[in-house]
C-alpha cells in the first residue's frame, strides 16, 4: 500500500461513518479544493514599504504585522518567535478548513498543499532536493530521529561540541547507557580565539571509532555562529557522518544543506522563520534513507517516498506545516540581508550600551561573521536564574537564563530580539542591567 492509497482509504472510512452537518462557508464555497494563499500586503502598505526612506521607517511598517505582548518586552525570540499576523491568519484559515472534515482533508492537504507547494518551496529555501526533506514538529524531533536511529555499535564514538542543545546531549547519554557508545566533547572557540580553532580540535578528536558528529550552526547558549561547513568538511574527510542542528539559524542565516555538505540537518521553523508552532524539518542525504531507524515507521510502502519513514508520526499539525509556505513568503518581503542587518543593529545597540559597565561581561563575539543578533552576557556576582526572573517580574523584560545542565557557562543571560523589536524596548533592558550591575545585587 502506498501513501496515497492509505490516506484515501482512511478518508473513505471516515466519510462512511460521518454525520452530515450544515455547510460552513470558506471563501466562495465550502467545497472549493484550494486554500487561501498568503494574503498580499494592502496596496497602501506595499507602496509604503517600497518607498520607505530608511530602515526605521521600513521596520515601523513591518511592526504593524505583529502584536507584541502588553505585559513585557519579548527579548527571548530565539526560543520561539511570534508569527506575523498574515502568516497566522493563513494558518487559522487552514485549521478551520481542516476541522470541518479532518479525515478527508488531511490527505488532501498532504497531497495538494504539503507535497505540491510547501515541500518544494522549503527545499529551495534550504538548498536541498524536495525528496530529501521530511517535515517534523521541531528540531528536537528531527535530531532525535538521527541520534536515536543512526547505526552505532558498542564502542563507537559520537563527537559533539560543548555548545550543543541539552536535550540532544541527553539523547546521546541514553544511547551510551543503552548501546555502549562513547560521547566525546570538543570545546568551541571562545570570543578571543580564532573561530577555526574549533575545526582543528574536531580533526584532532576524531579517532578510528568516531562515526558521527553533532554540531550547531548557531549556539543556543550564546548565539555564536560556528564554522559548520569547515567542521563538516574536516569530519567527512575522515569518514565521520555529520548532523547539523540548525534550530537557531534557519530564517536568520543562509542555510544551504548542499553547501554545508552535512549528512543530516534538523531545524525548528517556528524560531527564525516565524512559522506557526510547532513546525520543523529534517534533511537527509539519500544514502542514509532506510539505514537510519525511524522513530515512528509508517504502515505503508515507502519506496516512492523514502522520507515518509521519518515524516510520519501519526496525526500531525497539517495546518501549521502547510503554512510554512506563507512564512517563507513573509521572509522574502523582509529580505534576508535586510533582516540580518537589522538584527545586527539591534544586537550592537544594547551590547554597546552595556559595554564598559562595571560587572557586565559579554559572552558572545561581536564580529559580523560570528554573531547575528542573539547574544549572551553575565553580571558578576548575580546568578543568571534569579536575574532572568527579576528582569521579567520587576522590569517587564523577558530574556532567557542560559546556565544549567550541559551549558558551557555557569552564569549567562541570552538576549534575542526580533527584527521588529524597537530600540526603545532595548532601552528598558539596558537601564535594568545597568542598575543591577551598579548595585552588584538584585533588588
Amino acid at each position: 500500500m502506498q501513501r496515497r492509497e492509505f490516506l484515501r482509504l482512511s478518508a473513505a472510512a471516515a466519510a462512511l461513518s460521518a454525520t452530515p452537518d450544515a455547510p460552513v462557508a470558506f471563501g466562495a464555497s465550502n467545497d472549493e479544493p484550494g486554500i487561501e494563499r498568503f494574503p498580499p500586503f494592502d496596496a497602501d502598505l506595499q507602496d509604503a514599504l517600497q518607498r520607505a526612506p530608511d530602515d526605521d521607517a521600513f521596520w515601523a511598517l513591518i511592526r504593524r504585522e505583529y502584536t507584541p505582548p502588553a505585559e513585557y518586552v519579548d527579548l527571548d525570540q530565539a526560543n520561539t518567535a511570534p508569527t506575523p499576523r498574515r502568516v497566522f491568519d493563513a494558518f487559522i484559515a487552514r485549521a478551520r478548513r481542516l476541522s470541518h472534515a479532518p479525515a478527508a482533508r488531511f490527505g488532501e492537504m498532504w497531497e495538494k498543499e504539503l507535497d505540491a507547494v510547501t515541500r518544494p518551496a522549503l527545499a529551495r529555501y534550504l538548498g536541498a532536493a524536495p525528496e530529501h526533506l521530511a517535515f517534523t514538529a521541531n528540531a528536537t524531533s528531527a535530531l532525535n530521529t538521527v541520534l536515536h536511529g543512526f547505526p552505532l555499535e558498542r564502542g563507537d564514538e559520537v563527537l559533539v561540541t560543548d555548545h550543543e542543545y541539552p536535550d540532544m546531549i541527553e539523547t546521546l547519554r541514553l544511547r551510551a547507557r543503552r548501546d555502549g557508545i562513547v560521547l566525546r566533547v570538543v570545546r568551541v572557540s571562545n570570543a578571543s580565539e580564532d573561530p577555526l580553532a574549533l575545526v582543528s580540535r574536531i580533526a584532532e578528536a576524531i579517532g578510528p571509532r568516531t562515526r558521527l558528529m553533532l554540531i550547531s550552526h548557531i549556539s543556543a547558549w550564546s548565539g555564536v555562529i560556528l564554522p559548520v561547513a569547515r567542521a563538516t568538511a574536516a569530519a567527512r574527510a575522515r569518514g565521520v557522518a555529520v548532523v547539523v542542528d540548525a534550530a537557531q539559524s534557519v530564517g536568520i542565516l543562509d542555510v544551504g544543506f548542499d553547501a554545508i555538505g552535512c549528512d543530516f540537518l534538523g531545524a525548528s521553523l517556528h524560531k527564525g522563520l516565524a512559522a506557526p508552532m510547532p513546525t520543523g524539518v529534517l534533511l537527509m542525504r539519500p544514502e542514509h534513507a532506510g539505514k537510519v531507524s525511524p522513530l515512528h515507521p509508517p504502515s505503508w510502502d515507502t519506496s516512492k517516498h523514502p522520507m515518509d519513514l521519518y515524516e510520519w508520526s501519526g496525526t500531525f499539525n497539517m495546518a501549521a506545516l502547510s503554512t510554512i509556505k506563507e512564512a517563507l513568503d513573509f521572509q522574502r518581503v523582509l529580505g534576508a540581508e535586510r533582516k540580518r542587518t537589522r538584527l545586527r543593529q539591534l544586537g550592537a545597540y544594547w551590547q554597546d550600551a552595556l559595554r564598559g559597565v562595571s560587572g557586565v561581561r559579554m559572552l558572545t563575539p561581536r564580529e559580523g561573521d560570528r554573531s547575528c543578533g542573539p547574544a549572551a552576557f553575565a553580571i558578576e556576582g548575580v546568578e543568571s536564574g534569579p536575574l532572568a526572573k527579576s528582569l521579567r517580574e520587576r522590569r517587564r523584560v523577558s530574556v532567557q537564563d542560559k546556565a544549567g545542565p550541559h551549558s558551557p557557562f555557569t552564569n549567562a543571560i541570552r538576549v534575542s530580539p526580533g527584527a521588529h523589536t524597537t530600540f526603545r524596548e532595548l532601552d528598558r533592558l539596558v537601564v535594568a542591567v545597568r542598575d543591577i550591575a551598579r548595585a552588584g545585587r538584585l533588588p
